[in-house]
């Protein structure tokens, strides 16, 4: 019995040695040839597995095989069809092989689907840290600054306000002309 235990114990520690190995060259092999064969071990295994597709397209595309990186890419679409990387990825690999019409497509639908996600993200502003109770009682409220007023579904770093006009338009550079403080132009011979 004890035998038969160990021998049992045996094939499952082998086993999970092979599965971890496949998912680390899936996921972290160096070659593109050692990514694919991680990649595609794993798909044997789980065959709606988007990640492991979309990894196993990233070394196709590594390797020179653009129409298995785009067979692979609308794999994952087809899996996670809200999945912008892939949309974004298999334009790139369409535009590699000259087709311009199917990578524009899909780039605009990888662009649509990050601005999707980015307006449903809430902007959630960290909680500020609570004092001790005991000093919470005792410590005066202090002024209290004016809240910034906030864009909704705005990056961080958006202005509220237009940017200044340019002094001078870019053609202007090209022909030295330039507006006087009147507005007025006065071509350089």
């Amino acid at each position: 019995m004890l035998q038969l235990l160990l021998t049992v114990a045996a094939i499952v520690w082998a086993t999970c040695s092979v599965f971890a190995s496949d998912e680390q060259d899936c996921f972290q092999g160096q070659e593109p040839q050692l990514r694919i064969k991680g990649c595609s071990e794993m798909l044997e295994r789980a065959p709606e597995d988007a990640i492991a597709y979309h990894n196993r397209a990233f070394a196709y595309a590594l390797a020179g095989a653009i129409d298995n990186a785009i067979a692979d890419y609308s794999k994952v679409i087809a899996l996670a069809p809200s999945n912008a990387s892939a949309y974004a990825n298999r334009g790139r690999a369409y535009a590699s092989k000259g087709d311009y019409v199917r990578a524009v497509e899909d780039e605009t639908k990888a662009h649509e689907l990050m601005a999707k996600a980015t307006a449903e993200s809430p902007v959630v502003a960290p909680k500020p840290a609570k004092a001790p109770k005991k000093a919470a009682a005792a410590a005066k409220p202090a002024a209290v600054a004016p809240k910034a007023k906030e864009i909704p579904h705005a990056s961080p770093n958006v202005s509220q306000e237009p940017p200044a006009a340019p002094a001078t338009s870019w053609w202007s550079w090209l022909w030295g002309n330039s507006p006087d403080q009147d507005g007025s132009k006065n071509a350089k011979p």
